[in-house]
């Protein structure tokens, strides 16, 4: 994995949970499966596609994957990732319109 901040959507820390994008489809963390490594990999084509994952799990890590493939054989390669405290991974292209809401319980 590569250290690449600036190529990553920001991190909303917002009380309310409104992202930037009102058009976002918004997904809980809590909502999602991961594979038996704890990866979640979103995919998603086109310009007009914005993602918006609402969470209560801390980002303890953000980048870009170099090289991976997942357990399920997806291969995440150049994707960005973000690892929660819980342990799940969360991959997405770089080009996603994709921010991670993160409110304390």
């Amino acid at each position: 994995m590569i250290d690449a901040p600036e190529l990553l959507q920001p991190i909303d820390t917002s009380i309310d949970g409104e992202a930037r994008n009102g058009d976002a489809i918004s997904l809980s963390l809590a909502d999602l499966l991961p594979d038996s490594s704890g990866a979640i990999v979103i995919e998603g084509e086109g310009e007009d596609l914005c993602v918006r994952i609402v969470t209560d799990e801390q980002v303890v890590d953000a980048g870009v994957v170099e090289q991976l493939v997942t357990a399920t054989g997806e291969d995440v390669s150049g994707h960005a990732y973000f690892a929660f405290q819980n342990g799940t991974t969360l991959y997405a292209p770089r080009e996603l319109d994709l921010s991670i809401v993160a409110f304390d319980i």
